[in-house]
């Protein structure tokens, strides 16, 4: 006998609790298929009763409900409590249910409610053509033209003038500022939601140090930050901070001439609470999450009630990618990595900013250029700011470093900042004395008229010496 499919019962319960999570993770997909979904096309009957509030708080509100507003609207709705313990547990194994093949569940997903559709339609169709009245016609192919269209996520884009005073307010961007000023003023104030920044460094330079440094500037700034680290421990990452905010180096903290000092720093901010609600420091292990999953992970952050701004992921080569059919090189496969994040921080509203090892010749180098990502180079063809940290062996002694912004689609690019106070003890990072460039060309010119000056110097003081 041929399996009858015209509802989600022949996919299994375990497809319609994965669909449910899609639906409550992915709000786009669920707003795309709203108009199509039928709760009674799911047999499990606690999903019919979730799925049917969810799409009357949807329709209602206009908003996809995050599983704090679920867990209201499914209380509401109750009437035993027997039936509230019901609701409650399926919530929770809606929550917590696997997210492995996820882009094949909304695969499936979108075939089945739109061919359910089409065959609702047809009948539709039928019906009204019945009596073989040719006037119809026109009302049969409007039917089948929105049959064909429901669903499917559609963007046409814009003309020139739509929307025109949010594209010419003030705040038609929302940067997060740096901390660091000349960074912030080059980057017209920082790091905007929406778009992805890309940080190059050789391995041991101090790129947790910035991006610590980054977090808590954000973070005391009133803005919600999500640190993911791989390879430090998530103690490191607190005493970065600690040291940050005492001004005394890291290593240093539990010194016995400095631990009543740190203690009373921490209860000035303890006190003040806006670190320790807006930053959150989360460690996975390094090769194992992918973007798609550190997505779904922001996502779950996000329904649980805290909504990041900022990310930050610490770093890029820490990441598994995708496994892909089509391509076993692993360029290729870092670029959509890349691609996919450009993708989410458009969707999320956040701005995130993941550091990238730099190539091993960039080790020890006074300015680190584009040339020297590691790895595929469309890391930095699809960044929208790409900035480098450079330090030789003299640099690190002196607490100093080279900050270049290589890429800003905000503003000029090419900027080079010399002597920047970089300290990766206490994360301080500081552009009160540095040497400003315009362009490498500018750079090289002062440090000839330097060593020029250099040259000469020594020169008349060898003169002086023998007469």
């Amino acid at each position: 006998m041929t399996q009858k499919r015209n509802d989600l019962g022949y996919l299994g319960e375990e497809f319609q609790y994965r669909l449910t999570h899609e639906f409550m993770e992915n709000h786009t997909f669920f707003e795309d298929l709203n108009c199509i979904v039928d709760q009674n096309m799911f047999t499990d009957p606690n999903l019919k009763v979730f799925i049917g509030v969810m799409k009357n708080y949807y329709n209602t509100n206009g908003v996809v409900p995050s599983y704090e507003m679920m867990d209201v609207e499914l209380r509401n709705t109750s009437h035993s409590e027997k039936e509230l313990e019901t609701f409650v547990a399926v919530l929770e194994k809606v929550r917590n249910t696997k997210e492995d093949g996820s882009e094949r569940i909304m695969e499936l997903a979108e075939k089945f409610f739109r061919q359910q559709n089409i065959v609702k339609t047809a009948n539709e169709i039928l019906k009204v053509a019945s009596n073989g009245d040719i006037n119809e016609y026109e009302k049969c192919v409007n039917l089948l033209n929105d049959a064909m269209t429901k669903g499917v996520h559609n963007d046409f884009g814009e003309c020139v003038f739509d929307h025109i005073d949010e594209v010419l307010s003030d705040d038609y961007r929302e940067p997060i500022p740096t901390g660091i000023d000349k960074i912030d003023e080059t980057l017209e104030g920082g790091l905007a939601k929406g778009e992805l920044g890309v940080i190059i460094a050789p391995s041991g330079i101090g790129k947790s140090s910035l991006t610590t440094a980054m977090a808590s500037h954000a973070a005391l700034s009133g803005k919600k930050v999500l640190q993911i680290i791989f390879e430090d421990r998530i103690k490191q990452i607190q005493r970065k901070h600690i040291g940050r905010l005492a001004n005394i180096e890291a290593k240093d903290l539990s010194k016995k001439e400095n631990i009543d000092k740190v203690r009373e720093v921490i209860a000035k901010y303890e006190a003040d609470g806006k670190l320790q609600n807006n930053l959150r420091i989360v460690k996975f292990p390094s090769g194992e999450k992918t973007a798609r999953q550190i997505k779904s992970f922001i996502q779950k952050l996000s329904n649980s009630g805290f909504k990041p701004d900022l990310v930050i992921i610490d770093y890029f080569e820490c990441l598994a990618h995708e496994p892909d059919k089509d391509s076993s090189n692993e360029f290729e496969k870092e670029g959509k990595t890349m691609r996919f994040f450009e993708a989410m921080v458009g969707e999320l509203n956040i701005a995130l900013w993941i550091p990238s090892q730099g190539t091993k010749d960039s080790i020890n180098l006074e300015l680190i250029t584009m040339d020297k990502i590691g790895g595929s180079v469309k890391k930095a063809q699809i960044a929208h700011i790409i900035l480098s940290i450079a330090r030789t062996v003299e640099d690190i002694s002196n607490n100093k470093a080279t900050i270049a912004i290589l890429k800003n689609r905000a503003g000029a690019s090419g900027k080079i900042f010399n002597n920047v106070g970089f300290n990766n003890g206490t994360c301080r990072i500081t552009t009160d004395n540095v040497d400003e460039s315009d362009s490498l060309f500018e750079l090289q010119k002062k440090k000839e008229d330097n060593r020029a000056l250099v040259a000469a110097e020594i020169f008349k003081s060898t003169r002086e010496g023998k007469k």
